[in-house]
């Protein structure tokens, strides 16, 4: 009996500590287009700029079939943690089901959005709700522009 009280004190205390230790998360919305449609399906990970991805929490949401997306923070729910970050996508289309579970093809956008060490996206949320200005995705080989991406190629 010890060992399943100190087991779920340890899972808790991990859960709690997950979303920046203790720090307010506020709710944080946007939306994400690809060639001026919704990127319905991708995935948008927001990581810490100057964090550290091992200790950071994992912050993400779902594109929706109108390109909305709303951030989760772990167990902690919906919503981030105030703070500028670089923002990774990953879109990969379900190509046919597997054993258990659908079976994803390649990313979309062939991991051009998706490398931590070269980021293309950027936000800051704000400590209150955020609505994010849209993420345009451009086809590849196109310009980037817009007011959350930094211009490189």
């Amino acid at each position: 009996m010890r060992k399943v009280v100190f087991c779920l004190t340890a899972a808790l205390v991990l859960a709690c500590s997950s979303c920046g230790n203790n720090k307010k998360i506020y709710p944080v919305s946007g939306k994400m287009t690809y060639n001026g449609s919704p990127a319905s399906g991708a995935v948008v990970f927001f990581h810490r700029q100057g964090g550290d991805t091992m200790k950071e929490p994992t912050i993400m949401g779902i594109v929706q079939e109108d390109g909305s997306f709303e951030l989760v923070c772990g167990p902690l729910g919906k919503g981030a943690p105030p703070g500028d970050y670089d923002v990774l996508v990953e879109w990969k289309r379900i190509t046919g089901r597997g054993k258990r579970r659908p079976q994803a093809g390649p990313d979309i956008l062939q991991g051009r959005y998706a490398d931590p060490k070269r980021p293309l996206l950027h936000a800051t949320v704000e400590a209150r709700a955020t609505n994010l200005p849209p993420f345009e995705l451009p086809i590849a080989g196109a310009v980037l522009t817009g007011p959350n991406v930094r211009g490189r190629r």
